[in-house]
Order: C-alpha cells, then sequence, then structure tokens
C-alpha cells in the first residue's frame, strides 16, 4: 500500500515553493468553479481538473520554473495532453478537466476547457493544437496527441469562457448543470484534483501497473473510489490529500498501519509528513510535500527497483565473514587505450557480421535492416517507415550505461515530416531513436543496434520512390581511460562527476555472497565499459551483474539495462572501484541508398528456400477431394503411426467411418501424462490455415483408473473454499473452473516433430486428479467448411494497392520482415482471409495471429509469413456452412466399476 499511495504525490516532492501562490491571477474564475463542479459529479468514473494558471503563475518565476515543469507534466500527461501543447495551454486556458463519465454504453471520454478569453478563440486554439477536429454542427471529434486515435463525435457546448465536449446523449443533462450557480467553489490555491471508482471501471481505465498494485495491496476489496486532491497556501507549502472511500474505511486504516508498521522504511516519514483522518466512509491521507521534501532519499531508497533501505551496522559485521573470491588476473580484460575505427572493428573478429540488413562497408561489420512500412489506422495517407542499423562490437565493449548516443541514422531523401499526433509529433526532427546493446542469437556474436522510426509527407507513395537515401554514423570508442573511486563501510552514496553529469554507486544490500551495490548515472556521463571492485589488499573482486529477473552475467563484460541503472554483486568486501570509461570517440559515417521493393530484400537473393506447394482454398468439395483422398489419408495415417510413440496412445478410427484429418493422442508416461495432443501434418496445415479454419476440442467423458468418472456438467460444481468464497470442485489447483471445450488453432502449434505439427491440451484435468491416471476418455473434434471460396485477384504487396472481393476493399496497411497487416475498409464480416506469394508467384507459408475488430465496423487481420510476401490475394467464404464431427475415444487402463462422480 505504501507504494501505492505515495506514489501519488512522489512527482511532486520538489514543489517546495512560496510567494508566487500569491499572484493575483492565478484566483479561478466562475467559469473554473463550472469546470470543477462538472468534473467531479456523480456521473464521472474518472476525472482529472488542473488549475493552469496557478501553473502558469509559479512557472513565471525562473528559480521555481525547474521545480514546476515535472510536476506539470505529469499533470498535463493525466488530462492526455502532451508537453508540446504546454504553451498552447498555459497562455489559452486557466483551467482544464479531462476524463470519463457514465453512459447506457459505458464509460465515455470528456474534456471541459475554461479560457482566458472568448470560448470562439479557443475553440480556434483547440483545433489548431490539432486536439479537436469538426464534423458536422456542433460535433467534433476528439483526437488523442499520443496515438492518433479518435473518439467521437462528442457536443461541443459553449459557456462563459468554457468548452465542454461531451458524449452527445448527455449533452442536455451536461447543458443543465453548466448553466447553475457551481455547487463547488474552486479554492484559489487549488493546483490539481482528481479521481478514479476503482470498480468495476478499474480494469478499462488504470494502467496495469496501477491494477497490479491495488489489487495486491487488497485496496480494490475494502475501497470504492480513489480522490486525490494538491493544493498550496499562501506560505509556499503544498498539500495534498488522499481520500479513500469505501464501506470499511476501518480495513484500509489496517493496511496503511501494516505498510508504515514499526519495520517500514517509511514509518518516520509518515509521521513526520503524514495525517491521518478516518471518517465514517473515507479514510483520509494528508501529505505534508514540502515535508516529504526532506525524507527524498528515503523515498528514493523505497521506490527504487533496487534498494530498500541503508546499510545497518550489523550488516557490515556480516561483509566482514562473507566468503571472498578474487578474480584471476589473465581474466581481467586488458582495454586498449587509443583505438582507431579500423583497429576497434579488427577486435570484433573476422566471422563477426550482425545477421540482418544490408551491409554499408566491405567487412559487413555495418548493417542496415528495412524494418517495416505501415500507415496507421488514423493516418491512412501516411506512409510509416522503420529502419535498424546493427554494428559489431569487441568484446568487453558494449557499455553497463550508456547516456549518449553511439549511432544516428539520418535521412536526406525524401524528406521527413513531423506529424500533428502521436510519438513522432514530439520530435523536432520528425525520428525516433531507440538504442540497445545485446547478442545476436544467432552467432553469440556482441552488437549495438539503433532503431528509428519517421514518416514520410503526406501522400509520399513509397514503393514509387526511386530510392531512400541517407547515412549512418557511428561513435567509435577511440579512447578508454580508467577511473578510480573510493568505496567503502558504510558504502552509502557517492558520486564520480563530469562535465555533463555524473555517477553515482550506493551499496543496497549485503549477503553471504557479498556486497550489492547499484549503479546509477544523471545528465549524460561517459560510457561505462566495465566496473571492477577491488578489495583492502588491492586485488580484483570477482563481480555479477544483475537486473530484475534477468540472467546474472560476469563482469567486466555487462549488458547495457533499460533501466539505465545496474546492480552490481561483489564476491567480498571491496575498498574501492574501477571504472573503465570511453574518453573519446571517432565518428564513422556509412552513406546508405536503399531501392524498392520495400521492405528491402537481405544480401540473399530471394528464391533460394523450396518453394511450397499451392494448396487450393479449403471448401467443402476441395476437402473431400484432397484431403479425404485415398492417397491423402494413406500417407497421413503412415506418419501418424510413426509419431505414436513413448507413451502416446492414439485413438483408434471408427470402423465405417471417414478418418479425421487430425490425430488425438493421449499421453500415459512421464511428467505430461494425461495431456491430450491432437496433431497434424503440414499438407493439413497448408489447407486449414488459409482461411483459419477452427477446430473445436470437446472432452464428453473421462474415467479414471481409481473408479472417479467425470463429464463437463461435473465442471459447473462448486463449494465454499476455506476462505469463504466459491471454487469449482473440479477445479484448478486455484479454485477456477476447467474448460472441457476448446478451440485448437493451427497456427500456434506447441508440439514440433518432423512433419508433424500440433497442440497440447492439459486444461481439462481437474487438480485433484492430476496424480491419477486416465483409464479412458471420450470426446470429439469438428469443424465446418463453406461451400466454395471466393478469391480476389493477385495484387503486389503495397501499402498502396487495394483488393475487392464483392463490396468488400481491402489494402496492407503493415509490412515488416515477417509479418503483414490488411485492413478492411467498409466491413466487419466474418470469413475473409488472406493468402500471399513471393516475386515469382510461389505461395509462400502464412498463418494468421490475429483478427481486431474496430468501433467504426472494420477489421485488421495479421498475417505472420515466413519470406518476404510480394503478392497477396483476398478469400472468402461463401454459400452454407457444413460441420465434420469426428468422435474419439482411447482407453489406457482397464476401467473399475463406476463410482457416480467419485469424491477423493
Amino acid at each position: 500500500m505504501k507504494k501505492v499511495i505515495l506514489a501519488l504525490v512522489i512527482v511532486l516532492v520538489g514543489l517546495g515553493v512560496a510567494g508566487a501562490f500569491l499572484y493575483r491571477n492565478a484566483s479561478p474564475s466562475a467559469a473554473d468553479h463550472r469546470l470543477l463542479t462538472v468534473a467531479s459529479g456523480d456521473e464521472t468514473v474518472a476525472s482529472v481538473v488542473v488549475n493552469l494558471r496557478l501553473l502558469k503563475s509559479v512557472r513565471s518565476v525562473e528559480s521555481w520554473k525547474e521545480r514546476i515543469d515535472p510536476a506539470e507534466k505529469y499533470l498535463l500527461k493525466v488530462g492526455n495532453l502532451p508537453p508540446r501543447h504546454r504553451d498552447l495551454l498555459l497562455e489559452t486556458f486557466s483551467s482544464f478537466a479531462s476524463g470519463f463519465v457514465k453512459t447506457a454504453e459505458g464509460p465515455s471520454p470528456f474534456r471541459l476547457f475554461a479560457s482566458h478569453g472568448s470560448a470562439d478563440q479557443a475553440l480556434e486554439a483547440l483545433k489548431k493544437g490539432h486536439l479537436v477536429e469538426a464534423t458536422t454542427g456542433d460535433d467534433y471529434i476528439l483526437i488523442d496527441p499520443e496515438t492518433c486515435g479518435r473518439e467521437g463525435p462528442f457536443r461541443l457546448l459553449k459557456g462563459d469562457k468554457l468548452l465542454a465536449f461531451v458524449p452527445a446523449a448527455l449533452a442536455t443533462d451536461f447543458t443543465a448543470r453548466l448553466a447553475q450557480e457551481p455547487g463547488r467553489k474552486m479554492e484559489s490555491l487549488l493546483i490539481a484534483q482528481g479521481g478514479i471508482n476503482l470498480q468495476p471501471f478499474l480494469e478499462s481505465l488504470a494502467p496495469p501497473f496501477v491494477q497490479m498494485a491495488l489489487g495486491r495491496e487488497e485496496i480494490v476489496e475494502n475501497a470504492r473510489r480513489l480522490s486525490l486532491t494538491l493544493r498550496a497556501d499562501t506560505d509556499g507549502g503544498i498539500w495534498a490529500e488522499l481520500d479513500v472511500f469505501g464501506d470499511h474505511p476501518d480495513q484500509i486504516q489496517k493496511l496503511w498501519e501494516k505498510a508504515t508498521g514499526a519495520d517500514s522504511p517509511l514509518k518516520t516519514v509518515a509521521e513526520t509528513s503524514v495525517k491521518v483522518t478516518p471518517s465514517k466512509d473515507a479514510f483520509r491521507l494528508t501529505f505534508d510535500v514540502n515535508a516529504l521534501q526532506k525524507h527524498a532519499d528515503v523515498l528514493t531508497r523505497s521506490f527504487s527497483s533496487f534498494q530498500n533501505e541503508a546499510l545497518k551496522d550489523e550488516d557490515l559485521k556480516t561483509l566482514d565473514d562473507a566468503e571472498e573470491a578474487l578474480l584471476d588476473p589473465k581474466d581481467l580484460y586488458a582495454y586498449d587505450e587509443a583505438l582507431t575505427p579500423a583497429s576497434f572493428f579488427e577486435r570484433s573478429g573476422e566471422d563477426c557480421s550482425p545477421s540482418h540488413g544490408v551491409a554499408l562497408d566491405d567487412a559487413k561489420k555495418l548493417r542496415l535492416a528495412f524494418n517495416s512500412l505501415s500507415a496507421r489506422e488514423n493516418q491512412p495517407e501516411v506512409d510509416f517507415v522503420s529502419l535498424t542499423s546493427s554494428v559489431c562490437l569487441p568484446p568487453h565493449y558494449a557499455p553497463v550505461l550508456a547516456k549518449r548516443a553511439w549511432m544516428e541514422v539520418r535521412v536526406q531523401q525524401p524528406e521527413l515530416d513531423r506529424p500533428t499526433c502521436g510519438p513522432l509529433a514530439d520530435e523536432a526532427n520528425g525520428m525516433t531513436s531507440e538504442e540497445d546493446f545485446s547478442r545476436e542469437q544467432s552467432n553469440d556474436m556482441q552488437v549495438a543496434t539503433n532503431k528509428v522510426g519517421f514518416a514520410f509527407k503526406r501522400g509520399v507513395d513509397t514503393q514509387k520512390l526511386p530510392a531512400i537515401e541517407g547515412s549512418v554514423t557511428v561513435q567509435v570508442p577511440t579512447r578508454v581511460k580508467k577511473v578510480t573511486l573510493a568505496f567503502g563501510p558504510p558504502y552509502g552514496r557517492t558520486e564520480l562527476a563530469f562535465t555533463e553529469g555524473k555517477l553515482t554507486v550506493e551499496a543496497t544490500r549485503v549477503s553471504d555472497d557479498g556486497l550489492t551495490f547499484q549503479l546509477g548515472s544523471e545528465g549524460t556521463p561517459p560510457a561505462v565499459l566495465a566496473v571492477r571492485a577491488l578489495n583492502a589488499a588491492g586485488k580484483y573482486l570477482e563481480t555479477e551483474s544483475r537486473s530484475g529477473f534477468s540472467a546474472s552475467m560476469t563482469l567486466p563484460f555487462v549488458g547495457r539495462l533499460e533501466s539505465n541503472d545496474s546492480s552490481i554483486l561483489a564476491h567480498g568486501k571491496p575498498a574501492q572501484l574501477e571504472f573503465v570509461l570511453v574518453d573519446a570517440t571517432t565518428p564513422y559515417v556509412r552513406p546508405f541508398k536503399l531501392t524498392p521493393p520495400f521492405p528491402q530484400a537481405e544480401d540473399e537473393e530471394e528464391g533460394d528456400t523450396e518453394p511450397e506447394p499451392a494448396a487450393a482454398p479449403l471448401s467443402q468439395a476441395v476437402f473431400e477431394q484432397t484431403l479425404q483422398s485415398a492417397e491423402s489419408i494413406a500417407q497421413r495415417e503412415e506418419r501418424y503411426t510413426r509419431y505414436a510413440n513413448g507413451g502416446l496412445l492414439a485413438a483408434p478410427g471408427v470402423p465405417g467411418a471417414a478418418p479425421s484429418p487430425f490425430k488425438v493422442l493421449l499421453q500415459t508416461q512421464g511428467v505430461f501424462e494425461n495431456n491430450l495432443e491432437i496433431v497434424w501434418t503440414d499438407e493439413v496445415r497448408q489447407h486449414f490455415g488459409q482461411l483459419d479454419t477452427g477446430i473445436q476440442l470437446e472432452v464428453l467423458e473421462a474415467d479414471f483408473v481409481d473408479g472417479t468418472r467425470l463429464r463437463p456438467e461435473n465442471m459447473k460444481e462448486t463449494r465454499e473454499s476455506e476462505s469463504g468464497a466459491k471454487e469449482y470442485v473440479w477445479g484448478s489447483r486455484f479454485g477456477d473452473p476447467r474448460e472441457w471445450s476448446t478451440a485448437v488453432s493451427l497456427g500456434r502449434p506447441n508440439i514440433s516433430a518432423g512433419d508433424i505439427r500440433g497442440v497440447i491440451f492439459s486444461d481439462f484435468l481437474p487438480h485433484r486428479m492430476e496424480d491419477v491416471p486416465i483409464a479412458r476418455i471420450r470426446g470429439q473434434l469438428s469443424f465446418s467448411l463453406p461451400e466454395t471460396i471466393a478469391v480476389s485477384a493477385l495484387t503486389p504487396v503495397s501499402l498502396h494497392t487495394r483488393a475487392t472481393l464483392g463490396e468488400a476493399r481491402f489494402h496492407v496497411n503493415a509490412i515488416e520482415g515477417d509479418e503483414v497487416g490488411i485492413l478492411s475498409e467498409n466491413t466487419d464480416q466474418p470469413g475473409f482471409s488472406a493468402v500471399f506469394a513471393d516475386a515469382k508467384g510461389n505461395p509462400i507459408r502464412a498463418s494468421l495471429k490475429k483478427r481486431t475488430d474496430f468501433d467504426d465496423a472494420t477489421f485488421r487481420l495479421d498475417f505472420e509469413t515466413q519470406g518476404a510476401a510480394r503478392q497477396w490475394q483476398m478469400l472468402r467464404a461463401q454459400g452454407a456452412n457444413k460441420t465434420y464431427t469426428y468422435p474419439f475415444e482411447i482407453t489406457a487402463h482397464e476401467l473399475k466399476p463406476v463410482s457416480s462422480r467419485k469424491r477423493k
């Protein structure tokens, strides 16, 4: 609970400000009062209200600007407004509110703005900022500035210096409330107020981390709503009030007492900075934010993923007895103090070459791969591109911490665009960049990668471009230096300062293995290649790097960590640390020219692999004439017979019935005992995978060797657990129900053996019966096939070509190395799929990963392809469906007399 509650105010710890709160222009107006009243009414299920007048006043004082900026960014983000709109909001509006309100269809978003000037001027400012877009009459679309998502239409209501965008069905009610005298007055020194109903809206509105934390701390079970209010006083103090509303506020108080008990590092913080006020239906925590600022180190340690609390004297005594492990001097990597780009790349070895992309140098140490090409649903006329550059690194040259960019990708032709919304809108050059250091799985090479994303101007067709031209620059480390830092008991925070930043180290825990300390950074210090711990005798200790749940690695080689912090275990008692730093770099620039088709192929020629035989779309006639032919049946049965060994018992064929294209087997030995396996051959997959034909598996009866017999209806039996909750008698170990019917997806096999693929099904097995062998199991497989399949014309894979089937229209909206996304333009009907071919028209393997349906009656199909897809066709099932059902029964042991669902 401590992390959930204090996380709501920790962002404001730095706001120890003073007299700026006395500025008269920070006082709210009548429009601000109305905004607060409406946004915090009974209809809202989640909302945030921010006093922009106050933020603007405080920010106008330069000495306080740095303190207010982090909190201001946080508050704007909560209101779904990005930092690039900060000046627009501060200059145009006095307050804003954002949130969700109850409607018959569920939670619906709303936005309210109180303006400095007229409502018409404020509306034009919102249009110019691409936050809203007019449709018809008084209706507007709300545009998500982060995702470019569009919601609406919403009804625009104008008042005196007030704009409200609300669900049309609630427009009358909102109009009446805006006309009334506000029931609440916004205090002149109120900073912000927000709240959320925990149930039933938490799951759809709160971030997953918050949901997890609230659930773990039992707050969801004991509360209905959280409300946070931030305000200031005339002496420069800032106060945060967190109200937890629920039927049992005493339970919330018990949770708080547990989180701040005698053993909690936050006990002192709570006693000096927090006031607790329980009432009949709420539990209030009042935080003195200025007092919290005095405990910043304790709070930082509490919220760190590495640290818990400062080391105690008994910890340091334990370290004296820790087993010391020394590093053999011959295992200490000798970093060259001076390098050239040529000698740097030579050290990566003759065989080192990244596995993807076009080589940009003769030695093939640097490659550029065309990652993806997409046209997003909400910006269909803009082509978005992703490129990944990869460069070889010598052994032990991967940085532990790197705050300075190692690689830069530039595009000179064609000209890049800067969209009005989405992540690229926040980038001054219209390009995002994400750097990483890792090992390539295929050959265990160390590489640095830089993935960039950018967009071309509206209407530019990438497939018609003569080329995409630019350059890749690698900042090659050409001078390395060592710096020694004294680091001894009590191992508190110690810093290495540089011109542009600093490195920090601080002990986090002591164990029998030695001392664990955290390496962090502020600003942009030099990149750290290695951290070495030395004991009092000047000998190197063996060290390991640890980050979260990832595997440990022996230093001096440490992979770069996403958190920009590294936790390091020194096997012994350190007396000093030795840092190996990148002291200087030299730019290594290589031009590139990529030509269509995109995504561009690798260096190897297409068509090296054997083309896959074409498979006709699976209609009833095709199924019965191909997969049910005597030759096909004989080949499958021979393969299934070879596969069924090692404890696998196959269901025998049903006399006089056509055999199933799928085989059902029961595992009778080993750790997978009692699991069912459903397997198929490549021939079956080729046909069934085209329309992602669904296969339904149903278990109808199971007999166990102890005489217990279960049927699907038994799975519904419940009882009361020890905690009083309902649990299923024949459920999982957690009391959840078991499913005796499931859909089998050919696109997601978890069994692979030669030309056999399949899936394991174990969810039907009750926890109470896991150790009891199955004697007999009976069930059936079924699937439905259409009468005929319609096929569109063969079309090149491009963002700007379309396929038509009857009245239905489709276009490709995403192309990646092994994925293609297809978007429908005017239909959400079922029964559609696609097939793909290479440049020569040979079919390539593809499986449908998922179908996503949208509110505008369209859908998207995402396919995974095994090869470069250059052509595509749409498929559609037509005519009446026919269902094919194949019963199975497997007997593994002699049956005992059945005791009707014998209880164990």
